[in-house]
């Protein structure tokens, strides 16, 4: 059994669905816009087996920090396929990665006096930014980051770029949540952003206009049916992005159009697999603890149930019957760690729950709060010798409170 050799509670991962999940996406826009590139954002999942993954099939890495862009570089991607964009960057961050050749991404005015520095320090090197747009949309809440392209010092922005020696402003950059991750929201945003290059680059076209990611991923009935509305196809995405730019550029002379998937690529290729412990009753409420907690599964917390799959002991007697539902609650001393609302049993002690769709932000945001974190079990291909790979052992107490000075 492989919680007497990894715990209670575990990971298991598909890396051939994620393949399969990116070769997907990829294609999608490809057919319509060929120049069209993948940079897997790691914030989602930074499990260096999927990261490398990436890498071998020909994607890019997209960081938010110097600990993502050291972890690009150990699992062996190119600098120059390295998208370093994030709001909070040190001046040794840009000098680095610039001088490496990464695309660095700016985000706010420190960044512009910083850049100002280094561009006397690169020599004869040429480094490459882009500009993260700050778009005004309807029905949407005034963003943190990025520049207002609204405003007028929006061209003085470029302008100062442009006056740079060293460093040479490559792309323009953008990534909003929109309402409902709607195809029609996104190429109102892609137009919005073709609009802009064609008004200050119509002399000097861009390398790349980056709109990075927020899309949906491929969900089963029982999840999709509590979003109360349907779930795009990557290829409709497609559609309303790389048609826009199909269109303007019929040649294929136009900017590389990047992207910055996550969720659609990690959500359904990480399963969470936990043992019941204990079930009571406690006035009409029936409660199952499990090993594992709601940050295992749902780290921001919300109110969705996740697909579920309750695999039985043989012969056991189930303490939750057919027909009955049951709370499933986690090890922690919080009344809000519940993992799933109202599962139908049955259900007894003993058993293990799967929890599906849980790819995305979960191993990445789940803090070591009072258990540290389980282990990341790899499902090899069918027909290798083992059948599980680890590709992350279950961390410790040690893990947890090395960086503490006792």
């Amino acid at each position: 059994m492989l919680d007497e050799v990894y715990g209670p509670s575990f990971f298991i991962l598909e890396p051939d669905r994620f393949a399969e999940n990116f070769l997907t996406f990829r294609d999608a826009f490809q057919k319509i816009y060929p120049n069209t590139r993948l940079a897997y954002s790691y914030k989602t999942n930074y499990t260096p087996r999927l990261c490398r993954e990436v890498d071998r099939l020909g994607g890019w890495a997209e960081v938010v920090s110097g600990m993502e862009y050291d972890l690009a570089l150990r699992v062996g991607v190119s600098p120059d396929r390295i998208i370093f964009n994030g709001p909070l960057k040190s001046r040794d961050e840009l000098s680095k990665t610039l001088a490496q050749g990464a695309i660095v991404n700016l985000d706010g005015p420190y960044e512009l006096a910083l850049l100002q520095e280094i561009d006397r320090s690169l020599g004869s090197k040429i480094g490459r930014v882009g500009v993260r747009c700050n778009l005004e949309l309807p029905e949407e809440t005034t963003s943190r980051f990025g520049f207002d392209v609204t405003a007028d010092s929006f061209a003085k922005v470029l302008g100062s770029l442009q006056a740079l020696k060293n460093i040479k402003l490559a792309g323009l950059h953008c990534h909003v949540m929109v309402p409902g991750k709607d195809p029609a929201h996104y190429r109102h945003i892609t137009c919005t952003m073709l609009a802009l290059h064609h008004r200050f680059f119509t002399q000097q076209p861009l390398d790349f206009i980056d709109l990075g990611g927020g899309f949906f991923s491929p969900m089963p009935a029982a999840l999709s049916s509590q979003f109360g509305h349907p779930i795009p196809t990557w290829d409709e995405y497609a559609v309303a992005i790389a048609q826009p730019f199909a269109a303007r550029f019929p040649d294929g002379s136009g900017p590389t159009l990047i992207l910055e998937p996550g969720i659609a690529l990690t959500a359904d290729v990480m399963h969470f697999v936990t043992k019941v412990i204990d079930i009571k009753r406690i006035q009409a409420r029936k409660i199952a603890l499990v090993a594992g907690s709601v940050y295992d599964i749902k780290p921001t917390l919300h109110q969705k149930n996740m697909p579920v799959k309750v695999c039985r002991q043989i012969g056991s007697t189930p303490q939750i019957l057919d027909g009955e539902t049951v709370d499933i609650v986690g090890f922690t001393c919080m009344e809000h760690d519940c993992l799933y609302k109202d599962l139908s049993g049955p259900i007894s002690v003993g058993d293990y729950l799967i929890f599906e769709h849980v790819g995305a932000y979960t191993t990445v945001l789940r803090p070591p709060f009072i258990q540290p974190g389980g282990a990341i079990l790899a499902l090899n291909a069918t027909g290798a010798t083992n059948i599980f790979e680890v590709v992350k052992r279950a961390e410790t107490g040690e893990d947890v409170f090395a960086p503490y000075l006792f």
